[in-house]
């Protein structure tokens, strides 16, 4: 591999920034996705809790299957605009419109509703996929650097951190400007915007890009995937974290709206819960870097979860009490976005001890299959949230029973801090933090340039 000149060894601002910006595009349409898709498809397009339920547990699973595909499809990837970048290029038209397409479900005849409805959640799925699994495994190649790396992270965090607050945060202020009072006219101006943001912020972030190191084209075999699976401990962890990380964020992210709506009596209080999330996230960005240097990352990670286990169980106590809730939100939203924002550095640190125990460097199929699990968190939680409530006797539009006021709690309160206490178990089996700075050496010597 050709070496780096000095003077290719800092990246420039402009670089650090079209980076991140990819991420805000990313996590401003999964944050909508995750948290008002099930209420769309139930409140505003009419389908059963059961049906859309089933939709978007089905779409997902196609989604989640695609991953480890789109992953060893960018393993084997050599262009003259690099092995990743490619893939934001020609999938973001697509991605784009298929935002406006799932956002025309409630216009659809009620027979074919529920077929179209799957069709083309299906479809943005899959293309969100294709897209954003190479941009996320795109980061270690743009700098071999960890103080460069270091920087992207911090620009991605940022940047998704805004995404997350302008979509939690201003959704349902731009669906009563788009819609006034038509709330499925509101919903499908939202799509057009989404749609519009995407397109201007990935174009931007592949043309203000460059992949500097590009290892050889590595070929898949389920073999390799399982001597991966054996020898790479650490790896597994992250991908069994990411899944739990996201059952227990998707499930509660979905039903806000509903607990705010039916428990609190006030509808409008979910924007201030979701953005409040968003705002810890950008604080976690800021302090995941500074807490790193003095504790280690399993540590900064444990804490994380202990604050979002704890914080969303308390929100059971505070009853009715606005301000308490709003509190407590803030508490365990700072505790999940601290495990997530260093939950990327993690997943680079597992990657790399992968590549040292089996001897190959396979990190866009280890980043999908870590999305892949991302996914089918995504997945379940869609099921189990809509089971809960169809269990519970949820009705849309009308006064809840016991049973469904009982069914939105467990899914807001009880459920979330079972995944984050899980994910604190996980944890227990991760000691990468030590063994690393030794295999770091190993793998620059290995390619001899040196201690990076």
């Amino acid at each position: 591999m050709k070496k780096q000149m000095p003077n290719e060894d800092r990246l420039s601002t402009k670089e650090v920034i079209g980076y991140g910006i990819g991420d805000l595009a990313y996590t401003m349409v999964f944050s909508f996705m995750s948290s008002y898709l099930l209420y769309y498809y139930t409140d505003i397009a009419g389908l059963t809790v059961g049906a859309a339920g089933t939709v978007m547990s089905c779409a997902r699973l196609i989604d989640a299957a695609a991953n480890p595909v789109v992953g060893a499809l960018s393993d084997k990837t050599h262009t003259r605009w690099g092995k990743l970048r490619p893939y934001l290029l020609f999938s973001t038209v697509p991605l784009a419109l298929s935002v406006i397409l799932m956002l025309l479900a409630a216009r659809i005849p009620a027979g074919g509703r529920s077929v179209y409805a799957m069709v083309t959640y299906a479809g943005f799925c899959l293309l969100y996929t294709v897209s954003n699994v190479p941009y996320s495994a795109m980061m270690p190649n743009l700098s071999e650097k960890s103080v460069q790396r270091a920087r992207l992270n911090r620009s991605r965090m940022a940047f998704a951190s805004a995404g997350s607050f302008l979509s939690m945060g201003l959704s349902l202020p731009f669906i009563g400007f788009f819609g006034q009072g038509n709330e499925q006219q509101g919903f499908l101006g939202l799509g057009v915007l989404f749609a519009a943001i995407i397109l201007v912020l990935l174009f931007a972030c592949f043309f203000n890009t460059k992949e500097r190191i590009q290892p050889p084209p590595v070929p898949f075999s389920l073999k390799t995937l399982g001597q991966t699976i054996r020898k790479s401990q650490p790896w597994v962890l992250c991908c069994a974290i990411q899944f739990f990380h996201f059952l227990a964020t998707s499930i509660r992210n979905s039903t806000t709206l509903y607990y705010t709506k039916y428990h609190l009596g006030s509808q409008d209080f979910a924007s201030l819960l979701l953005a409040s999330s968003s705002v810890m996230f950008f604080c976690a960005a800021l302090l995941v870097p500074i807490m790193v240097k003095q504790y280690s990352k399993l540590m900064v990670s444990v804490t994380g979860y202990a604050l979002f286990t704890a914080g969303t169980l308390l929100i059971y106590w505070a009853g009715t009490n606005l301000t308490m809730i709003f509190l407590l939100n803030c508490l365990s939203g700072l505790g999940a976005s601290l495990s997530s924002s260093v939950s990327f550095l993690m997943l680079g640190e597992a990657i790399d001890h992968s590549e040292y125990t089996t001897g190959l460097r396979q990190q866009g199929l280890l980043t999908s299959v870590s999305m892949f699990m991302v996914k089918l968190g995504v997945m379940f939680s869609s099921a189990i949230s809509a089971f809960v409530l169809d269990w519970g006797g949820y009705v849309p539009d009308q006064p809840q029973t016991a049973g469904g006021m009982s069914a939105i709690q467990a899914n807001f309160v009880f459920l979330p801090a079972i995944g984050g206490a899980v994910c604190l178990a996980v944890l227990a089996f991760y000691r990468l933090d030590k063994e690393y700075p030794a295999i770091r050496e190993t793998l620059n010597q290995k390619r001899g340039k040196g201690q990076v």
